[in-house]
């Protein structure tokens, strides 16, 4: 409600209704910044936000704390209203011209129709854009998405990226821009041109084939999701008994919820979402997690978290299901003749997949954590295979460090291969991370001389064979760093300077261990590596140690895993790759 209060807020001060719009108040006030953004920040309470709190008492009451960010994110569009309406008016515009130039759409329906080649048939999206602006300057336009708080970073800028394709499909204008407005509630901006955007919009259209399952790939995509829906009427009462003793659970101690939609089915858990009786605190819920644990008669705890302003509990699935890494290879990309970073870290609850570039600064280099029985060397299986199967040899070359000498057999003798398996207990692995900083000095060497800042940049501009990366993987790293001292510093110390500059070369570390204690995981270490993934840890300082969050410690096991770059930890669950499809790979 408060999102769409914000939203009317905008439309109404922007608009063209005089009564409410933005005019009148700037009229009035002194013509300074300052004193504009003092009367907007008046005049939005007086016209739009307190009307709208006396509408809505009844249905806001006990909710103060979202009431009081809502106001302050008003406050802030307010500022960046008036600041934008006061530079744009120091050409000798009135607030009233400035307002109908710039100002061109509010609250817009708009439709298209999407059609591929190979699409069964088109597709019809709707939505509704917040706003189209136009620049007085040159006058392009440029559509706005207002967005209240901050949900995932990505899943803002698609939902953006898609107002922005509709509306230059609509208006037949292609050359439009894209700004993404948060108030969360302080603002945050990002403006995009429509260059930057069409890769994204590229992909949302591929999406939209395949949610409508008119594309050709939508039928094979399919056994991905099979883990969550539920088409077993049985196997669904059961859930919904399991949630029914999930809250009664948490009722015993005084700890009131009720449902707050559909439960989510993943392959490993169901996620039920609760909305709390008042006064009921999030921290309250938490507290109480063990104790409903032993009604609940599960091998973990549930796991209580937050997402997207909602609470969610975890519970874990009484008929638990696998996820193929067959079944997703037909989302991985094809072979590309300049080769492919990315790659799914897992599962989504949804049954979408959660993505990593290894070219993107925050996914760079990776630390992976998790006990025995945890499913950490399947996870670096699923990692190598979808690599594989995006790469050949030209684009892609291996680093193998083996410590136990049981992780990665199935590579031996492959192709993709940039040296031959290290195992440490034969050549100091100190001597491969110093042919792999040589190798990095040497690639910046070159793109000095071609006056070129990164890999992808050095292919453009050579148009010739790439330049393959590398990707270096230690299946335990506590057995390099913990034989003595000195070998812990030289490896600390070319992990920091490889950490820090090899992304750009095209050349990246995955460090993973059964041990993730502060004797292992040490300061240069986590820095370094800034992607992390956490499967089940022992403890939950081990899980603090590794994500900041201490929520590994009651994963459930085989897959089951936290992934963290940017922002909150995601629960995903990593794929299984049978022998036959590696060794097919390798």
């Amino acid at each position: 409600m408060l999102g769409r209060l914000f939203h009317e807020t905008f439309a109404g001060l922007t608009g063209p209704d005089a009564r409410v719009n933005l005019v009148r108040p700037l009229e009035r006030a002194d013509a300074d910044a300052l004193s504009w953004r003092k009367a907007l920040v008046a005049h939005c309470y007086a016209w739009h936000v307190a009307p709208a709190l006396a509408r809505h008492e009844s249905d806001l009451r006990g909710n103060t704390s979202l009431v009081l960010r809502y106001w302050a994110a008003v406050q802030n569009l307010a500022a960046w209203l008036g600041e934008l309406m006061w530079r744009e008016g120091q050409a000798g515009r009135s607030p009233a011209q400035v307002r109908a130039d710039v100002f061109r759409l509010q609250e817009s329906p708009v439709s298209i129709e999407l059609e591929e080649a190979g699409w069964r048939s088109p597709v019809v999206v709707e939505g509704r854009i917040d706003a189209v602006l136009r620049r007085p300057s040159d006058g392009r336009a440029c559509v706005v998405e207002l967005k209240l708080g901050r949900a995932a970073p990505e899943a803002d800028l698609a939902q953006a990226a898609l107002y922005r394709l509709m509306y230059a499909q609509a208006t037949g204008t292609p050359d439009v821009d894209l700004a993404l407005l948060t108030f969360g509630p302080e603002p945050h901006e990002r403006r995009f041109s429509a260059a930057e955007v069409v890769e994204a919009e590229r992909r949302l259209k591929a999406l939209a084939g395949r949610l409508a399952g008119v594309a050709p790939e939508a039928r094979a995509a399919a056994p991905v999701t099979q883990a969550r829906v539920e088409p077993n009427p049985a196997r669904a009462k059961r859930h919904a008994k399991l949630q029914a003793r999930l809250f009664d659970a948490f009722a015993e101690f005084g700890v009131r919820l009720r449902p707050d939609g559909e439960p989510q089915v993943g392959p490993r858990f169901i996620r039920f979402f609760a909305e709390p009786e008042r006064r009921v605190k999030v921290k309250g819920i938490e507290a109480h997690t063990s104790s409903v644990w032993v009604r609940l008669k599960t091998s973990q705890p549930p796991l209580v978290a937050v997402h997207r302003g909602r609470i969610t509990i975890d519970v874990e699935r009484p008929d638990p299901v696998s996820v193929a890494w067959r079944d997703l290879r037909p989302q991985l990309s094809e072979p590309q003749a300049h080769g492919c970073s990315r790659f799914p870290v897992g599962v989504a609850i949804d049954g979408d997949l959660g993505w990593a570039d290894l070219a993107k600064p925050e996914d760079a280099h990776f630390l992976v954590a998790g006990t025995t029985g945890s499913g950490k060397s399947e996870w670096l299986r699923a990692m190598l295979a979808s690599l594989l199967v995006a790469n050949t040899p030209a684009t892609l070359r291996l680093v193998l460090i083996d410590p136990k000498r049981t992780a990665f057999h199935a590579f031996e003798g492959s192709a993709s291969l940039w040296r031959p398996v290290v195992y440490p207990s034969d050549e100091d692995v100190t001597e491969v991370f110093a042919a792999l900083t040589d190798e990095m000095e040497r690639r910046y060497s070159a793109f000095a001389r071609e006056g070129v800042a990164d890999l992808a940049a050095h292919v453009a501009e050579q148009g010739v064979g790439p330049l393959p990366r590398i990707v270096c993987v230690c299946d335990e790293f506590a057995d390099l760093v913990l034989q003595d001292t000195a070998q812990r510093k030289r490896i600390e110390k070319q992990v920091a300077r490889l950490g820090s500059k090899a992304r750009a070369a095209g050349i990246h570390l995955v460090f993973a261990t059964q041990r993730p204690s502060v004797d292992v995981v040490r300061g240069t270490i986590r820095t370094n590596l800034t992607a992390k993934v956490a499967l089940r840890v022992g403890k939950p300082q081990e899980s603090q140690i590794i994500i900041d969050h201490p929520g590994a410690a009651t994963l459930l096991g085989k897959g089951d895993l936290l992934f963290k770059d940017l922002g909150d930890p995601v629960r995903l669950q990593s794929p299984l790759v049978d022998d036959a499809d590696l060794a097919a790979l390798v």
